[in-house]
């Protein structure tokens, strides 16, 4: 834990140092409030770094808020450490739920949404603040960086831009990395709350309503969050359990957004290559599983997505069979 701790000041510190250079100050802007919003259920031994990447932005006007779903761990008590946090305990109906009850108590003007395993690169909020005196721009898009502690040696494993692809193209196949996104709380007015009936896939559902209003958004040339990579992390679990909920969530919402005639051409092309891509992994996977029930409800969800499926699906078999 103290090594962890040691990391996040550490390169939260060098990207920090890498703003200001790039930067030279502190711009003389308005300062907006900044409501940081983490939930949490068990995880006492990652508290720290989380809480202190946030302390350490140096930002005068910003309030933590962690929703916490009944942790046994000692979590309220690591908590308590930190007079600053307000916290909020009780049971929730999955991690979007908490976001929601993290949404209703904040009163900040910016939004951001901080993992407890992950942290906020450094000057993340003076990087945002900035971009919000423009009264048309609702959300502000940093890059993510994804990386990993092995042997008390850190390392870059991927970073992520907002400007690799289309904000649709990012809601819908791309990166999703929305925990590198700072928004008005006023789009949660204009959009609606996250969607708890969708237990993995609800950031994407909501990154996908937020692309299709077409609000205003500015791009940060800087690393604003940091996705640690680590075997218990909810963000890049591979289970196949946890990737069945995933691409049934995927069908089911390609299913709500292709049936709406406003969504446009282009996202309805998206939306049909997710329904395809989901179907596709799920049918490969249970193809190798030898359960060919489960096989065979993906293969119909894929063949109705595009009529060239099917062909894709025996081409990946093959190859796959050809490297087993």
């Amino acid at each position: 834990k103290k090594k962890r701790a040691a990391v996040s000041r550490c390169v939260s510190g060098i990207l920090a140092k890498n703003f200001f250079r790039s930067y030279g100050k502190i711009y003389n802007a308005a300062m907006f409030k900044f409501s940081v919003i983490t939930p949490n259920f068990n995880r006492a031994g990652m508290l720290d770094a989380c809480v202190q990447s946030v302390l350490s932005q140096n930002y005068p006007d910003f309030e933590h808020i962690v929703v916490d779903g009944g942790s046994t761990d000692g979590s309220l008590e690591a908590l308590a450490k930190y007079p600053h946090l307000r916290v909020i305990t009780g049971p929730d109906n999955g991690m979007y739920d908490a976001l929601n009850k993290g949404v209703a108590a904040c009163d900040g003007e910016i939004v951001v949404f901080l993992n407890t395993d992950d942290l906020l690169g450094g000057g993340a909020f003076h990087a945002a603040a900035p971009k919000f005196e423009d009264e048309e721009i609702f959300a502000a898009a940093g890059e993510a960086l994804v990386y990993s502690i092995s042997e008390g040696e850190t390392k870059i494993l991927s970073r992520y831009s907002p400007l690799d692809a289309s904000l649709m193209e990012c809601s819908t196949v791309g990166s999703n990395y929305f925990n590198a996104w700072f928004f008005r709380r006023s789009v949660f007015e204009r959009i609606g709350a996250f969607n708890p009936e969708y237990r993995v896939a609800g950031d994407r559902e909501f990154m996908l309503r937020f692309a299709l209003a077409e609000l205003k958004y500015a791009v940060l040339p800087q690393a604003t969050y940091q996705y640690l990579h680590h075997e218990g992390s909810l963000t890049f679990d591979d289970d196949i359990g946890k990737r069945k909920r995933s691409a049934d969530e995927h069908l089911k919402m390609t299913n709500v957004y292709l049936r709406d005639p406003r969504v446009s051409r282009e996202a309805r092309r998206l939306l049909r290559l997710l329904r395809s891509r989901a179907a596709l992994e799920m049918s490969i996977r249970y193809l190798k599983a030898c359960d060919f029930g489960n096989l065979f409800y993906y293969a119909l969800g894929g063949v109705g997505s595009e009529p060239f499926w099917l062909p894709r699906f025996i081409s990946h078999a093959l190859r796959r069979r050809k490297t087993a």
